[in-house]
């Protein structure tokens, strides 16, 4: 989406209806595929008020998290791809490094320690400048997100598990919370619904659905992992709810089944404007 003709246009009084790709996907399948085409026949189906259900389009400071967001992961996606590119030269020279070596806090001097000859030693140490750069990026990003303000962000950090940062991703991709019809689209809007298999009367529930935001499904399985080890009272609810599902199904689906069970709670705080109380979850357990 360009934010940039979104602005304009509204300046300029046009008004505007912005579609998801996947529900005109009959444009993508038909022959000539050019931008005018494209336009042409969306015009054509909003001359006709044909046009599908428009996507919510965010603002102000929804849409200034939902940028820094959006530049955070991509910052992450390219120190992980570094990362992944190091372990393969490394395997490539004989060396094997463990699965966690990037979190020790000595890992640079782990690695120059390595037998490699001065020409791999050179080539290494600029994948680690491009590792530490980008790492750099990612904590500098991430403070100015911690800096931005918003009420909807201390609410949701009322919840166990939800911190600064998931806070302000959740923020970012849900903003109102008014706009969902109930706690199902929200699962599904974040990626976190079941996909259902149905054939006359036998109903079955698949992978979870992966066309959602994948930035709050990410958000809120690290979540699920750090609250199956907390012991407050506030988050006892959850932690138990993460155990039942754990002992029926497995680690997997339980954790799976938490982060969509604290997507469903953050929509609720959001959507009353309370913050969370254990008590009340408990309540409806």
């Amino acid at each position: 989406m360009k934010w940039i003709a979104l602005t304009l246009m509204k300046q300029e009084g046009v008004q505007i209806h912005v579609v998801h790709p996947n529900e005109v996907k009959w444009i993508n399948q038909s022959s000539g595929k050019t931008d005018k085409i494209d336009a042409r026949k969306l015009a054509q189906l909003a001359r006709g008020n044909l046009l599908p259900r428009p996507v919510h389009v965010v603002e102000g400071r929804t849409r200034q998290l939902r940028e820094m967001v959006s530049a955070r992961g991509q910052l992450q996606s390219k120190r992980v791809a570094l990362i992944n590119t190091v372990r393969g030269y490394m395997k490539q020279e004989g060396v094997s490094l463990p699965e966690k070596f990037f979190q020790r806090l000595d890992w640079e001097n782990a690695l120059e320690a390595k037998p490699l000859g001065s020409t791999q030693k050179v080539i290494l140490k600029s994948f680690m400048g491009g590792i530490n750069a980008l790492e750099c990026s990612e904590e500098e990003i991430t403070e100015k997100m911690i800096e931005i303000k918003d009420k909807r962000c201390e609410l949701l950090e009322t919840i166990p598990a939800i911190g600064k940062i998931a806070s302000r991703v959740l923020v970012s991709a849900l903003d109102d919370a008014g706009r969902f019809d109930n706690k199902k689209c929200v699962a599904n809007y974040g990626g976190l619904a079941p996909t259902i298999y149905q054939s006359g009367n036998t109903t079955n529930l698949g992978r979870i659905n992966r066309d959602g935001r994948q930035e709050v499904r990410k958000v809120l399985l690290q979540c699920a992992h750090t609250i199956q080890r907390m012991i407050s009272h506030d988050a006892r609810p959850i932690r138990e709810f993460f155990e039942r599902i754990e002992k029926r199904r497995g680690k997997k689906r339980a954790v799976v089944a938490t982060a969509r069970k604290l997507l469903t709670i953050a929509y609720g705080v959001l959507k009353s404007g309370v913050p969370y109380d254990p008590m009340r979850l408990r309540a409806f357990a």
